[in-house]
This record gives structure tokens, sequence and C-alpha cells, in this order.
């Protein structure tokens, strides 16, 4: 403000505060006083103090009335709103007519609303009503500076669900004799979305959806969070953490394809902040990470060989079967953490099934069209096949398939080879062959046979199967235990690290991150 104006306001202010107010008379001569000779001068300086803190201007402006005109006139001048909504009540529709007197409105400009003083929910609806016929418009602000205190209080609540920017015009200097600020004393406020302050509660809340493994959620809460928390540090570490948990979550759905085009996206943002030394939240996760793009990379080709009846040969790749080995192995343990021990149990189950096919495909056999006439039996596991043609191969296999049986069952044993085997026939086969994952020597193969199924009782006998009643958590860590035994076991035969496996596919949680 320049000295000039400086100087004017203050005698005039001056002038106004010695004017009596004794009488009604003499009080409405001092409010004339005032709104000829002061409100220009407030409104210049007001304006002056404050033009340069606003980075635009308001489109539309919603404003709720109270007895005082003077704030919000100084609030439309400053703002300069295309569009404004006035909610008033019955007893504030006078100051409301001085508003619009004062600022020059044309009916174009505004509209009105009767709105209860009391009522929150009749406050919120006009407000929303607004918003939605505007256009949701980026570019609204809403005064709650007048009106009762429920009134403001809603008008404000109201902008925080639509997330608006909020302002109001308040004071230090208040003369209770006036029942006005003291001229030249009134302070322009932008108020920011409680987002900015409460963030961390949010962020929270993501985060504990994070820690369930809700990752839908998650991803959800944090792409919310990335667009309102206005620091934009913390909204780009939200951008990431939406991004990790798109990955888990089509990972987890087995949408392998688009798993990997989430965490190709992921990963490049993480490399762009390290070329720019730019700390991330995710900064120490970066090898694990890099590790997950490999795996997820040979998972997205499943759904091609698929599509194109390649079954077979998705089995027989050693990192595409390993991958979606793990990948059962690490969603199986989610669900037990979630206490969803049926679906753990299905998983374990399914990861049961994949252990019995690798191995069949190691002697050239798919259990879904067994071909026994060419098999490639490996004499290293089991002498008996060697020196011996195509048909003693054959005849040799089939009496080792009615002595297991014998052994497992008793009787009704027979040499009958299946075209599909199921899961139990699968195993049989494999101790036929001497496979080391249940070839034992002496009755051990037979005993371990015995073990399979009943662990496969266990699955039947789910609700997710044949059964009626879940999986209580004993059997259940009695069948992931005696799958996991298995899993290790193949591991070893065919030269894997289970170990390093298990830690390269530990999806990331909360408690991983830097905070």
């Amino acid at each position: 403000m320049d000295k000039k104006m400086n100087r004017e306001l203050t005698e005039i202010t001056a002038q106004w505060k010695a004017l009596e107010r004794k009488t009604d008379e003499q009080r409405q001569y001092a409010d004339e006083f005032y709104d000829q000779n002061l409100m220009g001068l407030i409104e210049r300086d007001f304006i002056e103090r404050n033009e340069d803190r606003l980075s635009e201007k308001a489109e539309y402006l919603v404003v709720s009335v109270g007895t005082s005109y003077e704030p919000i006139v100084l609030n439309i001048r400053l703002l300069k709103p295309r569009r404004i909504l006035f909610l008033h009540t019955a007893e504030t529709e006078g100051t409301l007519e001085k508003i619009v007197a004062y600022c020059g409105l044309v009916p174009e400009e505004y509209e009105k609303r009767r709105v209860s003083n009391t009522d929150s929910l009749d406050i919120y609806r006009e407000i929303r009503r607004c918003y939605i016929s505007w256009g949701r418009p980026r570019k609204m602000f809403i005064d709650f500076t007048g009106g009762t205190k429920a009134m403001s209080a809603s008008a404000a609540m109201a902008g925080v669900v639509i997330d608006v920017q909020l302002v109001y015009v308040g004071t230090e200097e208040y003369l209770p004799d006036f029942r006005k600020p003291n001229p030249g004393s009134e302070t322009f406020h932008l108020i920011d979305n409680p987002l900015a302050v409460f963030g961390d509660f949010e962020i929270e809340k993501a985060m504990a959806l994070f820690e369930r493994h809700n990752y839908a959620g998650a991803k959800e809460k944090f792409g919310e969070l990335k667009e309102k928390v206005p620091d934009p540090s913390i909204s780009r570490q939200m951008n990431l953490f939406c991004l990790l948990n798109g990955v888990y979550e089509s990972w987890d759905a087995l949408e392998f394809e688009e798993a990997y085009k989430r965490i190709k996206e992921l990963n490049d943002e993480l490399r762009g902040d390290r070329e720019k030394n730019v700390e991330s939240v995710l900064a120490d996760c970066g090898g694990i990470l890099e590790k997950q793009e490999e795996i997820l990379g040979q998972l997205s080709k499943i759904p091609g060989m698929l599509q194109r009846k390649r079954q077979a040969e998705v089995i027989k790749s050693e990192s595409m079967i390993y991958a979606l080995m793990f990948t059962l192995y690490q969603s199986a343990r989610i669900r037990e953490r979630q206490e969803k021990y049926d679906m753990a149990t299905l998983l374990f189950y399914r990861l049961l099934e994949m252990i019995e096919q690798r191995r069949l495909a190691h002697y050239d056999l798919d259990a879904a069209r067994m071909d026994y006439d060419h098999i490639k039996y490996d004499t290293q596991y089991y002498s008996p096949y060697k020196k011996k043609d195509a048909g003693e191969q054959l005849e040799h296999f089939r009496r080792r398939v009615r002595e297991i049986k014998q052994g497992l069952f008793r009787r009704g044993a027979n040499d009958y080879l299946p075209d599909q085997v199921s899961l139990l026939e699968g195993f049989i086969v494999l101790a036929a062959l001497g496979d080391p994952i249940v070839h034992g020597g002496g009755n051990r193969g037979v005993e371990k046979l015995r073990t399979i199924r009943t662990k496969v009782y266990l699955r039947n006998n789910s609700i997710f199967a044949h059964g009626l009643g879940p999986v209580g958590y004993e059997d259940y860590k009695n069948f992931r235990d005696f799958v996991l035994e298995l899993f290790k076991s193949v591991c070893r035969i065919e030269q894997t690290d289970y170990q390093t496996c298990v830690d390269d596919i530990k999806w990331i949680s909360p408690s991983d991150l830097r905070r």
C-alpha cells in the first residue's frame, strides 16, 4: 500500500472511530460514513496486499452469507469470479442484497439459495448441485467467512469432499464496540485441503490396505492421494505406491501381461529417479523389483503360449514353470496371512500338481495326454531300465505300476495306464519310473504315495472342492508343509536355489520400505 493511501486510510479510520454512536440515528450515520468513505480504501488495500498470493482467479465462487457484507465483498473483488452461488437464510437476505448492489452484480453472474442455518445436509446438497451443474470445475472457491458456525462448517466440509479451494477473511484486530475489523487489518486466508495436514492419516489407511495385501483397494487409495496431496514429493511417492500395488494386483490375479506392463512402468520411473538423484521411497527395493520384472517377463509369455496350445513347452521351460510355481507359492502364503486357508490349500494343491507335471515332463510325459510308448527313461534314477529295448522297458514299467498299486491299494491292482492321469496316478507313474521325488527304495516310495493320497483328501473335502466345511489351520499347515517338502526336493533335483527364488518373488510390503 502506498504511503498516500495508507495515510488516507489512517485519517478516515480515525474520523470514523470518533463518530458518536449513542443513538440509532448516530449509529446509522457512522455505518453510512464507513460504507461511503472507508470501504473503498479497505478494498484497494486488501487487493493490493493479496492479489500476488493468487496463482489463478476463481471461475466459480460459493459464499455463505452472514450479517456482515464487507468480508464477502472483499473476496468477490479479489477473486473476480465468473459465477457466484450465495447461500443465505431469511435473516441474511438483506446482507445479500447489499452485496449484490455494492458489487454491481447482474442476475447472469449469480444465483442465490435460501438454506437452513442449522441443517448441514441442506447446505451440502446445494453446493453439490451447483458443483455438478457447473461441470465440476477445477477453479472453484468456497468462502465460508459468513453465516452461522453450522453454515461455515458445512460449507468447509463440502469443499473438502469435492476438493476445491477454501478461503475466508479474518482479522486479529476486531473492534467489538464497532462490530467490525480495524480497517486495513482484514486478512485473506487460503485454506489447504485438510489432506495437506492430515494426509498422514490417509496414507496410513492406504498402507494398512497394502499391508493386508488388498492391492486393489490400496492402489485406488494411493491413486486418490497422488491427486489430492499438495506436496509434490509426497504426491510422487503416492504415485509409486499406486504403480507397485497395481503390479501386485495384476500378478495376484494371474494377469501376467498386465503385471509385466505395470512393473516396466514402475521400474522406468525408479530408473529415472536414480538418474536424477531423486530420493525415492522405493530406492532400496530397486534390485528386487528389477528381478521381479524378469520373473514377470517369463510369466507374460505364458498366455500367448497357452493360446497356441503349447502348454507342454511351458512345463518344460525351467524359467517359465518355476516363475509360475513360485507365483502360486507366493499367492498361497498371502492367503495364509489373510487366514483364507481353503484358498491357500487350493493354491498349494495346484502347486503339487505342477510339481508332478514338471517331473513327468522330464520323461517326455504330459499328464493330459500320456504317451507311454515314447517314455524317455532316465536310467540314472532307476537302473533296471538299462540295456532293455523299448518293448522290454514298457513291460517292466507296467509291472512296476502294478506292484506299486498292489502295495498302495492291496487289492484290485492292475497295470492299466490311463490316457490322462490324476494327481495320485501321476505320482504312481513317477514312482514306477524311479523318479527321486517319490522313489525311495524298498517300501518308502509306497509310503510317500500313501501320504500323498491322504493329503489329497484334505483338498477334496474342502468346501471349494467336494466337501461342505472349511479347512482348519492345523490341517492346512500339515498339507502346506508336505507340499513345500516336495517342492524343495524338486528344486534340489533340478539344481534350483529354492531360497533365492523365495526371496526374489517375495512381494514388497510396507515393512520393507524406507518411510
